[in-house]
């Protein structure tokens, strides 16, 4: 005879299973729209004439949209990569789960509108900063959800060998101090430069940064004889 009890417990499991399902459907969803949003903003103008004369003129104009667009397409890729690594390590939610992978999806939506700011900012620096911020919170909700998943809640958890998820999370956190830091840097010089000239290489900031953070995980993981990819 079959055991009801059993037959509860496979019932419960394929019902977490399609919720969960659900919640990874809907976050690719997000990511998708957010790209074909991006790739909206890049186009001619209606009144512009499409001829030989005007054609690579206005081709010009949209260079810094396709740019953007380029840079975003990139970020979210990769934020997207990692949110399907994440997530495979699930086999159940809850609250907390949720809500911080909303967190994600809610600054990742904010990245067309960000876009949109530097390729119509003709170099100003105020849409620079708003779309460095969108970076830094994108790359905060990250880590916060992805900590949630290997570090708060081993319950909601598959059971697997979690030694590079650990690496990658003390990475990544590394990386959210550095970029935090720099950004705060860029900010603060960009503000006291006198010289409006100058002020664009408050951004090289962002290179230092770069290469701190190489140079500070490698060293890290050596010791720990651990080397990162």
């Amino acid at each position: 005879m079959d055991n009801p009890e059993n037959d509860d417990i496979t019932r419960d499991e394929i019902k977490k299973e399609f919720q969960l399902e659900r919640m990874i459907l809907f976050s690719d969803a997000v990511f998708a729209i957010v790209i074909t949003l991006m790739a909206i903003e890049i186009k001619i103008p209606e009144n512009e004439p499409l001829t030989d004369a005007h054609l690579p003129e206005a081709l010009v104009h949209l260079m810094p949209t396709v740019l953007a667009y380029i840079v975003s397409f990139g970020f979210i890729g990769a934020i997207w990569y990692q949110h399907l690594k994440m997530f495979s390590l699930l086999k159940d939610y809850d609250r907390g789960l949720v809500i911080r992978n909303m967190l994600l999806l809610f600054f990742v939506g904010l990245f067309p509108f960000s876009a949109t700011l530097i390729s119509r900012g003709k170099g100003q620096m105020i849409p620079f900063f708003i779309y460095l911020g969108m970076i830094l919170c994108c790359v905060i909700a990250q880590y916060v959800l992805y900590h949630y998943i290997v570090k708060g809640r081993p319950s909601l958890r598959i059971n697997t060998d979690l030694s590079e998820h650990e690496k990658e999370l003390d990475k990544r956190k590394i990386a959210v101090i550095g970029f935090s830091l720099s950004a705060l840097l860029i900010t603060t010089s960009y503000f006291m430069i006198p010289d409006p000239g100058m002020k664009p290489f408050a951004m090289l900031w962002m290179c230092v940064y770069a290469v701190v953070f190489r140079v500070i995980v490698k060293r890290r993981f050596q010791k720990s004889g651990k080397l990162p990819r």
